[in-house]
């Protein structure tokens, strides 16, 4: 078989399912966000898939906490502000921490 030179998986397989496997798969490649390369590879080779939802729009507000105390701590570091009581925003980090650890450790 040719191999076409600019892909990075340029081995095809082949294979045969029923019509209802074939939607359970293509269902389960949509609900983990993944197109169905990528999700019959994973599948294949035994790593495990965990698909959180809502997790990218929490990343993103997250990262922006992140960002606003870089902020602070910048502001801080001139000289522009002298204090701030951030004690409620650690307590809330902890409980981030917290919970992302538990969905981290969940068995899918």
């Amino acid at each position: 078989m040719k191999k076409k030179a600019n892909r990075t998986k340029p081995i095809p397989l082949t294979f045969y399912v029923t019509e209802d496997h074939a939607e359970t798969i293509r269902r389960k490649a949509a609900s983990a966000g993944m197109d169905l390369t990528k999700y019959l590879t994973i599948c294949a080779v035994g790593k495990e898939i965990v698909h959180i939802d809502g997790l990218n729009a929490f990343t993103r507000a997250l990262k922006q906490q992140g960002a606003n105390l870089n902020q602070l701590a910048t502001l801080a570091n001139m000289g522009r502000i002298s204090s701030a009581n951030i004690g409620d925003t650690y307590a809330l980090y902890l409980e981030i921490h917290k919970l992302l650890k538990e969905i981290l450790e969940r068995k899918v």
